[in-house]
């Protein structure tokens, strides 16, 4: 696993960002499946309630949105290609209000 990032946002917001997989994939390889997993679990939720792979199947972007004020998240991207390799990469979100 490794950490591809370390970001901040507000509980009210939903940003778009985004992954670029083209140098760890081979020739013809594309990005299969994604799945998120969030930790930890509090209420209001951090969700991903988009993730959407590029035409060409080398990169994705995704949406974060919610959580709870004051908490750090991981989110962890577990990728799968058509190739069979499964990827695991993380990134952290910190929900803090900003006033």
């Amino acid at each position: 696993m490794s950490l591809l990032g370390r970001y901040k946002q507000q509980p009210g917001e939903n940003r778009k960002r985004g992954v670029d997989y083209a140098r760890f994939l081979e020739a013809g390889e594309v990005v299969f499946t994604i799945t998120a997993a969030i930790t930890p679990v509090t209420v209001p939720l951090l969700t991903t309630p988009s993730i959407i792979i590029d035409a060409a199947g080398k990169k994705f972007a995704y949406f974060v949105g919610g959580g709870l004020n004051g908490t750090t998240y991981l989110v962890e991207f577990t990728v799968t290609t058509s190739l069979g390799q499964v990827l695991e990469d993380e990134i952290e979100i910190e929900v803090e209000e900003v006033t």
